[in-house]
């Protein structure tokens, strides 16, 4: 079974390790054109990843969670998944989503905790939700179509603030990204 928990601020560098220096980042690293022996440092993840993603005091803003195994009684942390909103418009947030291990993989949890996510976010209010995998990352994108998001044209005056036009650009550089949308009345509970 699979569970969200809020992540703390204590789980901010083993998030970091997770995305950076686990078994599958020297791909993930290379999607997004870092150096094999250059990923980013903590200094600039926490700047991605500040501190409102840890704490309760800004929801509006975005928040991260802990993606919990719970099998044969036991509990572990398997991944992590946000959310943030301050670039998008009202009623709009985007997700990212890491696992911790490549043996983590190909099970169905991301698709598992993106249908968890994006049920809280619904519930909540919001009616739009994006995401924007490489397109090299194949498998991402399978688990991402499962849990309901659809290919769209990206049309960033659709989504974005108007002081956010000038960052638009996904992680993966230049036509790297695909894009991906997924509408509170395609959810289902």
């Amino acid at each position: 079974m699979i569970y969200l928990k809020k992540a703390e601020l204590q789980d901010r560098k083993k998030v970091y390790d997770w995305l950076y220096h686990s078994d599958f980042s020297p791909e993930l690293n290379k999607m997004q054109g870092y150096p094999p022996d250059r990923p980013p440092g903590f200094d600039e993840f926490k700047e991605d990843y500040e501190d409102f993603y840890f704490e309760d005091f800004s929801p509006e803003k975005g928040r991260a969670y802990l993606i919990v195994l719970k099998k044969d009684g036991t509990k572990e942390n398997i991944g992590f998944i946000s959310y943030t909103a301050i670039h998008l418009k009202k009623g709009m947030a985007e997700i990212d989503i890491w696992l911790k291990s490549l043996k983590y993989t190909g099970k169905g949890y991301g698709t598992v905790a993106v249908k968890l996510l994006s049920h809280k976010l619904f519930n909540e209010g919001l009616h739009t939700l994006i995401i924007r995998p490489c397109l090299k990352n194949t498998r991402a994108i399978r688990s991402y179509k499962k849990s309901g998001f659809q290919e769209e044209p990206f049309i960033p005056e659709n989504y974005f603030k108007t002081e956010y036009m000038d960052d638009t650009e996904g992680d993966c550089g230049p036509g790297g990204d695909l894009f991906l949308v997924k509408k509170a009345i395609n959810f289902r509970h």
